[in-house]
């Protein structure tokens, strides 16, 4: 999900482009001309850096036509002299800024003062960007800012930004583990104000079924759409049926409303809360010069459903709420959705665990009664059957295993499935080596606990008990 662009007159300084972004995405430096100074006292300064922000936006700009009208009303303003009493540099960026989204009614306008982190760095250092969003990424917890069960069986997330999936894959598929047993999910997007796209894509393919195409990605410069999908694997199980209820509020913006808009449009999930911040560009980063920088709506989104997006208007919620009660209203509609997911869930699992028990008590008589071919086959429907309910972990099939002594040659049956769904776990292996040495088939046992230090060589047991059975022998 990366759009590197280039253009004439422009020098290409970083590429990291994303979807929908309030992001870092790609630095360009605008060309600079010879500057005795650097002084918005300077006349001739202010007229330069006004300038070229006037010819980025007329030509930069995701829509010529307005590009052109937004460009012209700045340069009416500035040439009217509605910034000629600004000296101190981010007061002047603060104007700007207000009167580029007055103008175009694009809250993605962004004009800056270039300032240095609290780490030091040179201001004009390349650092300063990498350092800003890291230190921004340790402060929201790389966007998932809190995870907790609020009320029985309805976890909520709390998400404040769409990170890059290269630094937020793992922080995404634990909360989509802490969330795999929940009934119902809450996602807080109020405080969202967007990311990385491509992060956006990987966690959504939680929730909807693959492949499904999310928005795309319209971009000016290089007249292309580009297409996102749900990818076709996650870490985790898929929740594509579990009841979701997304908060929204004015501060969602950008990637956080593609979220809630695909989620909405693909009949995923339940808005409640106020309308969102009405984002649906993203930004290009251009540099002016050593004190100035400005991020450019490039780009528009395009839903494939819709053949539109939220520009301008927001998300509409499906349940209106004040933001500050948005939490309140989602958890009566989740506890319902809750109970009857629940229900349905348990009578499914139910029906399942009693065809299960069948099965194995047919497999335990095949067994004894020297059918081991059979009995295979009724073990495998069997653990088919527990796959479609999620209950092959280890754990399961460890407790089921226990049940059994090792003159049962279902025992050696169910830990071989056991080795054949885990292949690079140890423990069964461990199982099987210890059902061996009980029984007296010490080379059994031997071989076994070799393949546990080839799965695990810091295993500080295994080659003892090696030694101990060789002696035996």
């Amino acid at each position: 999900m990366s759009r590197a662009n280039s253009s004439p007159g422009t020098n290409l300084r970083l590429s990291l482009c994303s979807i929908g972004s309030l992001w870092l995405i790609c630095i360009y430096q605008a060309p600079l001309v010879a500057q005795q100074t650097q002084s918005l006292s300077d006349p001739a300064y202010m007229l330069e850096v006004t300038q070229k922000v006037d010819s980025l936006i007329e030509h930069k700009y995701v829509l010529p036509a307005l590009a052109r009208e937004h460009a012209s009303e700045f340069r009416r303003r500035y040439m009217a002299g509605a910034y000629r009493a600004f000296t101190d540099p981010s007061q002047f960026a603060e104007k700007v800024t207000a009167d580029l989204v007055e103008i175009s009614g694009d809250a993605h306008f962004s004009f800056r003062s270039i300032a240095a982190s609290e780490l030091g760095e040179e201001a004009e250092s390349n650092l300063r960007h990498p350092l800003r969003y890291f230190l921004l990424g340790q402060r929201e917890h790389t966007g998932y800012f809190k995870l907790e069960w609020i009320e029985g069986e309805i976890g909520l997330l709390d998400l404040r930004r769409f990170y890059p999936l290269s630094v937020s894959k793992e922080m995404v598929d634990a909360a989509m583990l802490f969330l795999s047993t929940a009934n119902a999910i809450i996602i807080d997007v109020r405080e969202n104000g967007g990311g990385a796209g491509e992060s956006l894509q990987y966690f959504c393919s939680y929730f909807l079924e693959y492949p499904t195409q999310l928005t795309s990605d319209y971009s000016r410069e290089t007249d292309f759409r580009t297409e996102f999908w749900t990818t076709a694997e996650v870490a985790g199980t898929r929740r594509t049926d579990v009841p979701v209820f997304i908060l929204t509020g004015q501060n969602s913006f950008s990637s956080a409303e593609a979220f809630a808009y695909d989620m909405q449009v693909n009949g995923r999930a339940t808005l409640v809360g106020d309308s969102t911040g009405g984002g649906a560009h993203s930004v290009d980063l251009y540099r002016i010069d050593d004190l100035f920088e400005i991020y450019i709506p490039t780009a528009r989104a395009i839903n494939p459903i819709t053949s539109d997006n939220w520009e301008g208007t927001g998300v509409i919620p499906d349940v209106l709420a004040p933001s500050d009660a948005a939490l309140d209203t989602a958890l009566v509609l989740a506890r319902a959705a809750a109970a009857e997911y629940g229900a349905a869930h348990d009578e499914s699992l139910s029906a399942s665990v009693d065809l299960m028990q069948h099965l194995l008590g047919d497999a335990e008589e095949l067994y004894r009664a020297g059918r081991s071919d059979e009995a295979r086959l009724v073990l495998d429907s069997m653990f088919r059957l527990g796959d479609e309910h999620g209950l092959n972990n280890e754990f399961f099939i460890f407790v089921l295993a226990y049940n059994y002594d090792p003159d049962e040659e279902i025992l050696y049956a169910i830990v071989n499935k056991w080795i054949e769904l885990f292949p690079e776990s140890p423990e069964p292996w461990q199982w099987l080596a210890s059902a061996y040495a009980a029984s007296g088939r010490n080379e059994l046992a031997i071989e076994c606990y070799e393949k546990v230090l080839e799965l695990n060589p810091a295993d500080p047991n295994a080659g003892r008990r090696v030694e101990r059975l060789r002696l035996r022998q």
